[in-house]
């Protein structure tokens, strides 16, 4: 699971009033999933992409705020120019060069030329960006949900901070339970007696797999690529 995989599970799947996901067909046509293991994926990816979202448009915000202060400073009409000024002032925020495609997509809501077209080269650098915020979160959550939790009795027991569940989405909230779930099945764990309570605390028995989580990807992503493709 990658921030480009969740993220193209938030383009093509959508949450029905009841929160069942679907997708709809070229022709209009709505359709759900019914495999357990699919679902629980989507809903795992729709989590971590909120997740990862929440991070990653603080990086829009902070060229947002750069752009505004050179605008105090100095008027520049020319949209390359802008760009590269732009480009040189972020790189010396952040230490490189990897956030130009967000710049070049923040420009091009007020300049529509050809320059401003992000390069293969800067599309990728930007996901690397994605990814690493992507990993360093997703390795978080799995430290707070399976390391650092209490024993009580046969089960394992955490509780969400209430500051972090103020930081959740909406439609986080009402995914937790499948992340969590799918987060155990990416470490190889199994969520026996599963409850989260009314405080946020949650309670679990792990029971190890063996069998790991790439090649059940794998299959998911497949059976998920087939379904797309006989409704499209």
């Amino acid at each position: 699971m990658t921030f480009k995989s969740c993220n193209k599970m938030n383009e093509i799947f959508k949450l029905d009033d009841k929160f069942e996901p679907f997708f709809e067909s070229e022709s209009g046509k709505k359709v759900s999933l019914t495999k357990p293991l699919e679902k629980g994926y989507v809903y795992a990816s729709l989590f971590f992409y909120d997740e990862a979202m929440r991070e990653i448009e603080k990086l829009g915000l902070m060229v947002n705020k750069i752009r505004n202060e050179l605008a105090q400073e100095v008027h520049i009409e020319d949209p390359t120019k802008l760009f590269m000024e732009l480009s040189s002032r972020v790189r010396s925020a952040i230490g490189d060069d990897s956030l130009d495609a967000l710049i070049k997509e923040k420009l091009a809501g007020d300049f529509r030329v050809m320059a401003l077209l992000p390069t293969e080269g800067e599309l990728s650098k930007l996901m690397g960006v994605q990814d690493a915020i992507f990993k360093e979160l997703f390795q978080n959550f799995v430290d707070m949900t399976f390391k650092n939790t209490q024993d009580v009795g046969a089960v394992k027991s955490f509780r969400f901070s209430q500051d972090y569940v103020n930081a959740l989405t909406e439609r986080q909230k009402k995914l937790l339970s499948p992340a969590l779930r799918m987060a155990g099945f990416i470490n190889k764990l199994r969520l026996d007696e599963f409850e989260i309570l009314s405080d946020w605390s949650v309670q679990y028995k792990p029971v190890p797999l063996n069998e790991g989580f790439e090649s059940k990807e794998a299959e998911i992503k497949l059976s998920l690529k087939k379904l797309l493709e006989e409704n499209m």
